[in-house]
């Protein structure tokens, strides 16, 4: 099965692949139409009827062109790949019609896909600590272990070089920002730091960068 299919589109892609090339143009028009307006029942009813077919397997079928669609445009899929989708039936011509689909709209709904994640994304914009630490007590015979509290800020939107003081917050960034307080000791930060600079060193291995360069192209 090609990489990029899922199991539920491969009916309705096998349908798709029995129809005409004009038909198979309308249904990408369908789609494109579903994109910028959503689902419209009256063109999903005039089409069912030319097919001889029911409503529901119009707009499920257009639904699985929109599927394809953002599924090719996670996955960067290339022209070369998507030439694979032939194992469901499609003829080269089809094939070309359902490309054009694809790459016409693919810069556009990956940045689609993109600004959502980023959106619901919280990502790290400062850092504020203290260490805190009891020096003497009566009540208190042994050494107390110094505690370190960390206040971290968090932003979904995106920050500019030059960051704004953290405090002066506007109205309107409270549902962007939020704030994680975290308490821990000196072993235990040391064991985070020590994490953490592990996964940066290993973020800068040719193993790595290759994996990350797969997705980037």
């Amino acid at each position: 099965m090609v990489f990029f299919i899922k199991n539920s589109q491969r009916d309705r892609l096998k349908f798709l692949s029995k129809q005409s090339s004009d038909v198979l143009v309308d249904f990408c028009k369908l789609a494109l139409d579903y994109l910028g307006s959503g689902s419209n029942e009256k063109k999903y009813s005039i089409a069912a009827q030319k097919l001889e077919t029911t409503l529901e397997d119009v707009q499920t079928t257009v639904e699985c062109l929109v599927s394809l669609l953002i599924d090719c445009a996670a996955y960067n899929v290339s022209e070369s790949d998507f030439g694979e989708i032939s194992g469901v039936g499609f003829s080269s011509e089809q094939i070309g019609i359902l490309w054009q689909f694809v790459s016409n709209k693919n810069e556009a709904v990956r940045n689609l896909l993109q600004n959502s994640r980023l959106n619901k994304q919280y990502r790290f914009r400062d850092l504020e600590w203290r260490l805190e630490a009891r020096i003497a007590s009566r009540s208190n015979l042994r050494q107390a272990t110094p505690q370190i509290t960390m206040k971290f800020h968090l932003d979904r939107e995106t920050i500019n070089v030059h960051k704004d003081k953290i405090h002066e917050t506007p109205e309107s960034s409270k549902t962007t920002r939020k704030q994680i307080i975290l308490n821990t000791d000196p072993c235990n930060l040391s064991h985070m730091i020590s994490t953490l600079e592990n996964a940066l060193q290993q973020s800068k291995t040719h193993r790595t960068r290759n994996f990350l360069k797969a997705f980037q192209q």
